[in-house]
C-alpha cells in the first residue's frame, strides 16, 4: 500500500510540474473556437472565480445537476473527486459522506458530523434535517479538506455549500414534468412575480414520486404506535419508494442599490419508504451465539422464506416487514441582509431557524420480524427458565431444567406472534436558531473577511413516545401489530456555540499572496437520557433520568497559506489548516472533540485560451479522536460501551441502559489520509465539453484505542472508504437544427473503487456471508439527450430522454454484521424516463 501511494504521489507531482512548465507554450498555441466559462463560487464567503480560490472545491454546474438528476445530497456520490455519499442504513436515509479518508455519519443524537451542509450560508446541524429535495439552486459547491476557519466546527472533512437563487424581479413561469419507469412522475412549477417597487418574489413547488425497486414480501403488516403521534401504519409494498412534496419561496426587499434583505422559506414533506435492507445470510450453526439463543433461531430461520442473497447483490424481493413509510418534515426560514457600505466594504447578516421531525422505522437484520413457531417454543422456554432460575453449572440448574415444561405451557400463547431480532424505529425532533454577521473588506492588496456567529439547537430523539428505540432479541409483537410499551430511551440535547473568525489575504507582490486565518469557538452542550424497563410480565418501571455533566470547550482553528500566480491562468497554493468536530457525551459516555490537521498543495491552471482546465490537490491529513458512530446491537460496540457505563453507573444500571442507548459515539483513535485529487475540463471546440476526475486516498489507522481494538477481536481494518474514485463525462450541443432548436447529448460515468466492509474478517466473514466482505470497483453510467429551445407558440420548451445507473449495478454500499445475521444496503436501481419543460 505504501509503495502504491508513493507511485500515485509521484505521478501527481510530475503532472503538476509538467502543467507548470507547459503553460506558456500551450497558451501561445491555442486557437479555434470553444472555451470554458468562468465559474463563480463563494467558498471564501464572497464571490470569486473558481480558479482564484486556494481551496479544493468542485462547483457542480446546472447542466450536471440536470443530467445526473441530483435532487438531494445523497445524489452527490462521485460527482467530486474523492467524494462518496450513501444513505445510512435506516428509514431516514441520513447521508454518509466519505471525503479524504473521513467517514461522516452524525446519526448519534447530540453528536455532530465531519462534513457540514450549508444552505444559503446557514449550517444544517441535524443530519436528519439534511435530506430533502434541493430547492432552486444557483450554486452547489463541494469543498474538500478541513474548513475550520470560515465554515467553523464540524467540517474536518469538508463542506457542502448550497446557494439558492434570489427573485429575478421579472415575470416568468417555468413548468417541468417527468415520467419514468416504476410509475415515476415528477413535476415542478416555478413562478417569478414582476418587481413591485422595492419588492420582488418567487415560489416553486415540486412533487416527486417513484415506486421502490424491491418488492417487500412482508407487505401489509400492521404496526400500531398509537401511543405516539404516528398512529397505525402498514409495512410497505415496495422498498425505496420516493414520495415527497417540496415548497420553496423567496421575497426580496431592495430599497436601494446598496441595501437588500432576502427572506427564504423551504419545506419538504416526505413519506417515502426505506431502501431495502437485504438479507445476505446467517450461520446455520449460530456458532457466534450462546447455544440457548442459537437453539431458538435455528427452527425460526429454517421455517420461513428469507430471500437471502449470499453474493451481496441487491435482491428483487426482501422480507422487510418492519419497513413502513417514513414521516419526515423539514423546514427552514432565513433572512439575509446585505449592505454595500462602500466599494470596498460589505456587511452581511444571516438569521435563520430550521426544524425537522422524522420517524423512519426500518429493519437492521434484513428481516425485521419472524413468525414465532411451535418448534421454537421449547428452546425459548429453556432460555427463560435458565435466565429466571439458574444457569448450567450452578446448583439450581436442575431446578431450571425441571421448570421448562411449565414455562413452555405459560409461553405457548406466543406461538404465531412476531418475533423481532433487530429493528430500529428512531424518532427525532430537531430545532436550531442561528445568526451570523460577516464583514468583507477589499482595498488594494488586502482582502479581509471577519465575522461572528451565534448558534443554538435543541434535539429530542429516541423511540416514538413510550416505545423502544431499537427493538432487539427477544421482542414479541402480537399479530395485531400493537408494539409493547416500555424499554424507552430518549435523548434530550441542547447545544450553544459562539464563534468569531477572521481571514486576511495580503499580496506582497502581484504574484505572491499570504493567507492567514483564525477562529475561536466556544461550545456548550447539555443532555439527559431518560429510560425505563419493561419486565417479563409487561410491567414498565418508572423512568430513570441520567444527567451527565455539561460539555464545555473553547477551541481555536488556524490557517496559514501562500498563493503564487506565475501568470494570469495559473494559481499554485500551499497551506496548513486545522479543524474540529465538537465533543460531548451519549448517555454519559464521553467523547473528545475530533481534530484534523491538514497540509495541502494545489495547482489550478487554464490552458489554450481557456479551452483546458486542470485542478490538482495533494494532501496529508491527520485526524485524532476520530468519532465513530456505534450501535449497541453490534457485539463489538456493546462490548465497548458496557465497561464505560459500568464504571459510571454500576453494573445494574449499565445493564439496563445498554439496549436503550441504541447508538453512541466511540473514540476510535487516529486516522491518517494522504492522496491527490485531479479534475480536468476541456472545451476544445464550440458545443463540445468533456472532462473527468481521479482521486486516490491512502487511509491508515496509526493508533486505535485499546478498548476499540479489544472489542473488535484485536484487529481493525479500514472499511467503507474506497481508495480510488473517478469520473468522465462528455457533452455535445449541435448548431441549430431548425429555428433555434438544438440537440444536446451528455453522458457521465462515475467510478468507485473496491472497499472492504469487515473490520475484522476473522470474526465477521464466513462461508455463508462471503459476499459481504467487500465490493469490487464498479462504474455507474448516466445519460441525457435533449431537444433544447423548442418553440411551441409563445413558449420555449425542452424535451429530453434520460437514464441513471443505465447498467443497473446492484453492488453493496454498506454491510451490517449483527450476532444474528448479515444484511446490506445497495446502489439504487436503474431509472429512466422523459422530461418536458416549458417556460414563458
Amino acid at each position: 500500500m505504501k509503495a502504491h501511494f508513493r507511485r500515485a504521489w509521484l505521478a501527481s507531482t510530475i503532472l503538476a510540474a509538467s502543467a507548470m512548465a507547459a503553460a506558456p507554450a500551450w497558451a501561445q498555441n491555442a486557437a479555434g473556437e470553444g472555451g470554458l466559462e468562468e465559474i463563480v463560487v463563494t467558498a471564501q464567503k464572497r464571490e470569486q472565480s473558481l480558479q482564484d480560490v486556494p481551496i479544493a472545491v468542485t462547483a457542480i454546474t446546472p447542466d450536471s445537476l440536470q443530467a445526473n438528476r441530483i435532487f438531494t445530497v445523497n445524489d452527490l456520490s462521485a460527482i467530486a473527486p474523492g467524494v462518496t455519499v450513501k444513505p445510512s442504513p435506516g428509514g431516514s436515509s441520513v447521508p454518509v459522506f466519505t471525503i479524504r479518508g473521513q467517514s461522516s455519519f452524525g446519526v448519534v443524537p447530540g453528536s455532530d458530523k465531519q462534513v457540514s451542509i450549508y444552505i444559503d450560508g446557514v449550517y444544517v446541524s441535524s443530519p436528519r434535517g439534511s435530506i430533502f429535495e434541493l430547492p432552486d439552486i444557483q450554486r452547489l459547491e463541494v469543498l474538500r479538506g478541513p474548513q475550520g476557519t470560515l465554515f467553523g466546527r464540524n467540517a474536518t472533512a469538508g463542506a457542502i455549500s448550497i446557494t439558492t437563487r434570489d427573485p429575478s424581479g421579472e415575470a416568468h413561469i417555468k413548468a417541468e414534468g417527468s415520467i419514468g419507469n416504476r410509475d415515476a412522475y415528477r413535476f415542478r412549477v416555478t413562478a417569478d412575480l414582476p418587481q413591485m417597487g422595492p419588492f420582488s418574489a418567487f415560489g416553486s413547488f415540486v412533487r416527486n414520486y417513484r415506486r421502490g425497486e424491491v418488492r417487500n414480501a412482508a407487505a401489509g403488516l400492521i404496526w400500531d404506535r398509537s401511543s405516539s403521534p404516528f398512529g397505525v401504519q402498514r409495512s410497505a409494498e415496495y422498498l425505496g419508494t420516493v414520495d415527497s412534496n417540496s415548497y420553496f419561496g423567496s421575497v426580496k426587499f431592495e430599497p436601494s442599490d446598496t441595501f437588500k434583505i432576502v427572506y427564504k422559506y423551504d419545506r419538504n414533506e416526505d413519506s417515502g419508504t426505506p431502501d431495502v435492507t437485504g438479507f445476505v445470510g446467517y450461520d446455520p450453526n449460530f456458532s457466534q451465539l450462546p447455544a440457548l439463543v442459537g437453539n431458538i433461531l435455528k427452527p425460526l430461520y429454517a421455517s420461513q422464506n428469507l430471500y437471502a442473497r449470499a453474493d451481496g447483490k441487491r435482491p428483487d424481493v426482501a422480507t422487510n416487514g418492519f419497513a413502513v413509510p417514513r414521516t419526515q418534515t423539514v423546514q427552514g426560514h432565513s433572512a439575509t441582509a446585505t449592505w454595500q457600505a462602500s466599494d470596498s466594504l460589505t456587511v452581511k447578516n444571516i438569521f435563520a431557524y430550521r426544524k425537522s421531525q422524522v420517524l423512519g422505522p426500518t429493519p437492521i437484520d434484513g428481516i425485521s420480524s419472524l413468525t414465532f413457531t411451535q418448534p421454537a417454543l421449547v428452546p425459548y422456554a429453556t432460555l427463560v427458565a435458565f435466565s429466571s432460575i439458574g444457569t448450567p453449572g450452578i446448583p439450581n440448574a436442575a431446578a431450571a431444567q425441571a421448570a421448562i415444561p411449565a414455562f413452555a405451557a405459560q409461553l405457548a400463547p406466543l406461538v404465531g406472534q412476531r418475533f423481532i431480532l433487530v429493528a430500529a424505529q428512531s424518532a427525532s425532533v430537531s430545532k436550531q436558531w442561528s445568526d451570523e454577521l460577516q464583514v468583507n473588506f477589499t482595498s488594494g492588496n488586502l482582502n479581509a473577511t471577519v465575522g461572528a456567529l451565534w448558534f443554538h439547537s435543541k434535539d429530542v430523539a429516541g423511540g416514538p413516545q413510550g416505545l423502544q428505540n431499537t427493538l432487539s432479541f427477544p421482542t414479541f409483537v402480537p399479530q395485531n401489530g400493537k408494539i409493547p410499551l416500555g424499554n424507552e430511551g430518549v435523548y434530550n440535547n441542547e447545544a450553544t456555540s459562539i464563534a468569531a473568525y477572521a481571514q486576511l489575504e495580503y499580496k506582497f507582490t502581484p504574484q505572491f499572496e499570504v493567507v492567514l486565518g483564525a477562529r475561536i469557538t466556544r461550545d456548550k452542550k447539555s443532555s439527559t437520557f431518560t429510560y425505563n424497563t419493561r419486565g417479563p410480565t409487561g410491567v414498565v418501571s418508572p423512568n430513570t433520568v441520567i444527567t451527565p455533566p455539561d460539555f464545555k470547550k473553547t477551541k481555536p482553528n488556524f490557517l496559514v497559506g501562500l498563493n503564487w500566480t506565475p501568470n494570469d491562468d495559473t494559481l499554485i497554493y500551499g497551506k496548513f489548516s486545522n479543524s474540529f468536530v465538537s465533543g460531548g457525551s451519549t448517555g454519559g459516555i464521553p467523547y473528545e472533540p475530533e481534530t484534523a490537521k491538514s497540509w495541502e498543495l494545489g495547482i489550478k491552471a487554464d490552458f489554450l485560451d481557456n479551452k483546458l482546465r486542470t485542478n490538482l490537490a495533494v494532501f496529508h491529513v491527520d485526524y485524532n479522536h476520530f468519532q465513530q458512530s456505534q450501535s449497541t446491537s453490534a457485539t463489538a460496540s456493546a462490548a465497548l460501551a458496557l465497561p464505560i457505563l459500568t464504571q459510571l453507573y454500576g453494573a445494574t444500571i449499565a445493564g439496563e441502559m445498554l439496549p436503550k442507548l441504541s447508538v453512541f459515539v466511540g473514540d476510535q483513535g487516529k486516522v491518517r489520509a494522504r492522496g491527490f485529487e485531479l479534475e480536468v475540463t476541456a472545451a476544445p471546440t464550440r458545443g463540445v465539453t468533456m472532462g473527468g476526475s481521479l482521486s486516490y486516498t491512502d487511509i491508515s489507522f496509526p493508533f486505535v484505542e485499546p478498548g476499540v481494538l479489544a472489542a473488535n477481536g484485536g484487529r481493525l481494518d479500514v472499511t467503507a472508504r474506497p481508495a480510488w474514485t473517478g469520473s468522465v463525462y462528455g457533452s455535445y450541443e449541435t448548431q441549430p437544427l431548425f429555428g433555434e432548436t438544438t440537440l444536446s447529448l451528455r453522458a457521465d460515468a462515475f467510478y468507485q473503487g473496491g472497499m472492504s466492509f469487515a473490520g475484522n474478517p476473522a470474526i465477521q466473514i464466513f462461508d455463508w456471508n462471503r459476499g459481504a466482505e467487500k465490493v469490487d470497483g464498479y462504474w455507474t453510467i448516466n445519460g441525457r439527450v435533449a431537444l433544447r429551445r423548442l418553440a411551441l407558440g409563445p413558449v420555449d420548451a425542452e424535451l429530453a430522454l434520460w437514464g441513471k445507473n443505465l447498467t443497473n449495478r446492484r453492488d453493496m454500499t454498506t454491510a451490517l454484521f449483527t450476532p444474528f445475521a448479515t444484511s446490506a444496503s445497495y446502489v439504487p436501481a436503474r431509472t429512466y424516463g422523459v422530461d418536458l419543460s416549458i417556460e414563458f
